[in-house]
C-alpha cells in the first residue's frame, strides 16, 4: 500500500543557509518523508537577494528536480502568515503515485516564443487529462487574461489555481522557481496528475449592499445608467450612506460585483467578481471599471471590510467540509495581498479559522496581486479574494 506523506516548514531566518535548514527540519525529516517527490516553495521579498542559493540548497538538500514556486508579498503556512519581514514556506510531497510536472517559463529573446505559448506546448505536451496546476505567474509584464484565455482552450483542461507572483511593491521584480531555472518576471506552476480528489473554493472579502442592478446603458467602457439611473448618482448615494470623507476614498472601499451567472446570480464566495471603481466621468455621469461590462448584465456594490471577510470565509469552509468531511491531505492557500492582517488588524486569523474548521493538515501559499480559480465558466480572475484548495490522496 502506497503511503502519501506531506510535510511543510516555515522560517523567519534571513540567512538563506538557516533558512533551508529550518524549513526542511519539518518539512522533510520530522514528516519522515522517505523520498522527496517534490517541493513547492513561497517567499517575501528579503530573501531576492539570495534566492539563486535558496534553489541550490532545495536540490541539494533534497535531490529533488521537481521544484516550483515564487515571490509574493508575504507567505503562508498552517500555523502562521508571514506579511512582514523575511519569510519562506516549503512545502515537500512523497506522492510515488502521481505524475508530476514543475516548470518556470520567462521570455528570453524579444522575437522567441512568449512565455504563454511556452506554457501551452510544455503543459499539452505532458498529456495527462485532468490536471490540477497551481500557477503564479509574474504581475508586472504579464497580462492575466492572456494566461486565462490559453488555459481555456488547452486540450488536456487542467484545472488551474492561483495567484499573481510579485514583492512589496518596491521595486516591479517577481521570481519563479523551476526544475533547474530560477526566473525573473517569468510564469511558475505544479501540475499534479493523478489526483483522485480535491476540492476547491473561493471567499470574499467583501459583502453587496442592497438589490442587484441592471446596466441599462454604456458607451465604450463607460457604465452610464444603473436601472435607468445615472451610474454616478447612483454611486455617489451609496457613498452617502457609508459617510465618506470624499469620492477618491469611496473608490477604494466601495468595489462594483459582477456575478458569474447573470441568470442566478450570488455574490458570495466563488459566485462573483469584485472589481474597482476605476474612475468617474462627470460630463456623462458615468463609472469606468476593469472589468468587460455588457447592456443588460447584472451588478450590485459592495462593501469591503475584516467583519464580511470572516463571515464569508466561513461560509465558503462550511460548502467544503460539506462536500467532503474528511481531512485533506494538504492544501494550498492563494490569498490576496490586501488580506490578512492588513484587513483584520490582527494577524493569522485565515489560517485559524481553517485550522478550526477543517483540522489540522499540512497547508501552504502566499500572498499575490491576484487570484486565478477554476470554474464552470472556464478560469476566472479574482480580486480581493483567498482561494483554497484541497487535495485528498
Amino acid at each position: 500500500m502506497v503511503v502519501n506523506r506531506i510535510g511543510v516548514g516555515v522560517s523567519k531566518e534571513t540567512d538563506p543557509d538557516v533558512a533551508i535548514a529550518e524549513v526542511l527540519l519539518s518539512a522533510v525529516k520530522k514528516a519522515k518523508l522517505p523520498q522527496v517527490n517534490w517541493v513547492l516553495v513561497f517567499f517575501t521579498p528579503d530573501h531576492f537577494i539570495h534566492a539563486g542559493r535558496l534553489h541550490e540548497l532545495i536540490r541539494e538538500q533534497t535531490n529533488c528536480e521537481c521544484i516550483a514556486g515564487c515571490s509574493g508579498v508575504g507567505v503562508i503556512s498552517g500555523e502562521r502568515e508571514i506579511s512582514s519581514g523575511p519569510g519562506l514556506v516549503l512545502m515537500a510531497g512523497h506522492t510515488p503515485e502521481l505524475h508530476l510536472l514543475a516548470l518556470a517559463k520567462y521570455q528570453e529573446l524579444e522575437h522567441s516564443a512568449g512565455v504563454t505559448q511556452q506554457l501551452r506546448e510544455t503543459l499539452e505536451s505532458f498529456g495527462d487529462e485532468n490536471l490540477l496546476f497551481f500557477f503564479f505567474p509574474d504581475v508586472y509584464q504579464h497580462q492575466p487574461h492572456n494566461f486565462i484565455n490559453m488555459f481555456n482552450f488547452l486540450k488536456n483542461h487542467p484545472s488551474v489555481f492561483g495567484a499573481g507572483s510579485c514583492n512589496d511593491g518596491n521595486q516591479e521584480t517577481s521570481i519563479q522557481f523551476g526544475p533547474n531555472i530560477v526566473t525573473l518576471n517569468g510564469a511558475g506552476g505544479l501540475a499534479l496528475a493523478g489526483v483522485p480528489e480535491f476540492r476547491a473554493g473561493v471567499t470574499q472579502s467583501c459583502a453587496t449592499l442592497d438589490e442587484p442592478m441592471f446596466v441599462t446603458e454604456i458607451k465604450d467602457n463607460l457604465i452610464l445608467s444603473l436601472d435607468g439611473k445615472p451610474a454616478l448618482e447612483v454611486f455617489t448615494e451609496v457613498a452617502k450612506e457609508f459617510e465618506f470623507p470624499n469620492m477618491e476614498v469611496a473608490a477604494q472601499q466601495l468595489l462594483l460585483s459582477f456575478p458569474l451567472d447573470p441568470e442566478q446570480p450570488i455574490f458570495t464566495g466563488e459566485g462573483a467578481l469584485a472589481r474597482n471603481v476605476t474612475g468617474i466621468d462627470v460630463t456623462s455621469q458615468g463609472i469606468t471599471t476593469s472589468q468587460i461590462v455588457h447592456q443588460g448584465g447584472v451588478v450590485s456594490f459592495a462593501y469591503r471590510s475584516n467583519k464580511t471577510a470572516e463571515d464569508d470565509l466561513r461560509a465558503m469552509l462550511t460548502r467544503l467540509k460539506n462536500q467532503n468531511e474528511k481531512i485533506p491531505t494538504f492544501g494550498v492557500y492563494f490569498n490576496c495581498s490586501s488580506r490578512g492582517e492588513a484587513l483584520y488588524g490582527r494577524p493569522n486569523v485565515d489560517t485559524q479559522i481553517i485550522r478550526e474548521m477543517l483540522g489540522q493538515f499540512p497547508l501552504i501559499g502566499f500572498f499575490g496581486s491576484y487570484e486565478l480559480a477554476q470554474m464552470p465558466q472556464g478560469v476566472q480572475l479574482y480580486t480581493y479574494t483567498g482561494v483554497l484548495v484541497l487535495v485528498y490522496l
